[in-house]
């Protein structure tokens, strides 16, 4: 691959429309003209690579070329939604990374997962890393445009992104660069699409970046790069750890890390910073409780068991109490206001308006994070509750199910944001996957509402071809077992 100068800075509408954007501000002429929400414009410094594989290119862009004369002869009759239609025909390599700016690295407004991809694409464009983003912007292009050349050559650049980033591992200078990291991580987003069980391919991802941050130690934390790449890995190991429980998640060199990028960049965490060590609180505690329900399911255990998770939750509720106003959102009632129904169905009357996905990501991880507790204390609570007969148990067992349904509510008021926000993006709808899944998979979550939660995974599955969100669909239709769940 090569440098082939910068992307289009203008909006995404224009970009897609073959439009002039005059990038002005807060809107650019072109959106205000047909009433759209501007999405915000790229970052000027970013780069672009293409890689000259001409066999490839003719391949794919003879397919595209077909796909557009249809679109083209059909669009009189009805006209296709945006993210059915293919960039600019350039060349294929330019629709590659066009794909990967929009979708992982995102725009100044809208920051995407993958934000520090441009950083290492300018200093350090390793073999391993450019093989990913090949490997991860073909299969994106593929979902989006139902294009079989375009999913072969992913297969095959994903081929190549293994055998690179192997190659990178096995060299002890470069296995702890922050290109190789970057490819790890990015692997594991691409598996997450690809893959239609849930965690397959990405845990073990997770694992191995993991392994990679403990490798790397504190010289990781001296650029902002290597600071933003540790945070992700460990919010992501964090997260996991809660579906996956295991010893090992529990890190003593990742506390260590963290403890030394607190004292010299983080004196003031952000909130997912503080979210994470709550989580791995939650992690302990949920593997006590696995192990209790193996050998030591008594009286007093239980009782010990369930103060220390109504002590976290405690800490849960305080956590999001404290956030600023940034971190807010706003409740719009669909009967006080009609004009502002948005055209998806809704799960209830009410839905919620965020800043921005960032914050709504972190709202839902809070959600799926205290279903996931008070099922656990629900249970526990329940064999409790059978062993005593106390009224003490059974006000604990109500008053987790009521937790478990708002919690449930939030996530589903939250769906709408995602399509009415303007930032309907992978880095969006991904993020929706799993709080959604743990909330139609909850013992106490109504037919009704799981039954909403699995349209609204098909959907998503099948605008975005997201395969993790239809295996989640069908899972939950079949009825999940619910082995995320502590001591079940």
């Amino acid at each position: 691959m090569v440098y082939r100068g910068k992307p289009g800075l203008g909006c995404a509408l224009c970009r897609t429309r073959r439009l002039i954007c005059d990038r002005r501000r807060p809107s650019c002429t072109q959106c205000l003209r047909v009433n759209q929400e501007c999405s915000g414009y790229r970052d000027p410094n970013v780069l672009r690579i293409c890689d000259q594989t001409d066999e490839i290119t003719v391949k794919v862009e003879g397919r595209g070329t077909i796909a557009r004369k249809q679109r083209k002869s059909s669009s009189s009759s009805k006209s296709p939604s945006p993210a059915s239609i293919l960039p600019a025909p350039t060349t294929i390599d330019d629709q590659v990374m066009s794909h990967i700016f929009t979708y992982y690295v995102g725009t100044t407004r809208v920051q995407g997962l993958l934000s520090y991809l441009p950083h290492l694409l300018s200093t350090d464009p390793s073999p391993a890393l450019q093989a990913t983003i090949k490997a991860a912007g073909l299969e994106s292009m593929a979902r989006i445009n139902r294009l079989p050349e375009l999913k072969r050559a992913a297969g095959e650049q994903y081929g190549k992104a293994l055998i690179a980033t192997n190659n990178a591992l096995r060299d002890p200078a470069s296995a702890k660069s922050d290109s190789t990291l970057g490819a790890v991580i990015l692997l594991g987003m691409y598996e997450l699409n690809t893959f239609p069980s849930p965690m397959r391919g990405w845990s073990q991802h997770v694992r191995g970046a993991t392994k990679l941050v403990e490798l790397r130690g504190t010289e990781q934390l001296n650029s902002a790069t290597g600071l933003e790449l540790f945070r992700l890995v460990r919010l992501q190991n964090a997260i996991s750890s809660i579906f996956r429980r295991s010893q090992r998640y529990n890190s003593p060199k990742i506390a260590a890390l963290t403890n030394v990028a607190r004292a010299n960049k983080d004196k003031n965490p952000p909130p997912m910073e503080t979210f994470c060590d709550i989580l791995i609180q939650q992690h302990d505690l949920s593997v006590e409780v696995d192990n209790a329900a193996l050998a030591d399911d008594s009286i007093d255990t239980l009782s010990v068991l369930i103060s220390k998770a109504l002590h976290l939750d405690t800490d849960l509720r305080s956590w999001a109490m404290s956030l600023g106003p940034h971190w807010q959102y706003s409740v719009v009632d669909i009967h006080s206001n009609p004009k502002s129904r948005p055209q998806i169905p809704l799960q209830s009357d009410t839905y919620h308006v965020y800043k921005a996905v960032g914050v709504v990501s972190m709202w839902n991880h809070y959600r799926q994070t205290r279903i996931i507790l008070h099922e656990m204390i629900r249970s526990m609570a329940l064999r409790l509750w059978g062993l005593q007969g106390t009224s003490e148990c059974q006000q604990v067992v109500f008053d987790s199910i009521d937790t478990i349904k708002q919690m449930t509510d939030d996530i589903c008021a939250s769906v709408p944001y995602h399509f009415v926000s303007g930032e309907v993006t992978f880095t969006a709808v991904v993020r929706l996957l799993w709080p959604l899944f743990v909330a139609g998979d909850c013992a106490s979550s109504d037919p009704a509402t799981k039954e909403w939660i699995i349209q609204t995974l098909e959907h998503i599955g099948n605008t975005t071809g997201i395969q993790q969100a239809l295996g989640m669909a069908k899972m939950l239709r079949n009825g999940h077992t619910r082995s995320f769940i502590p001591g079940t």
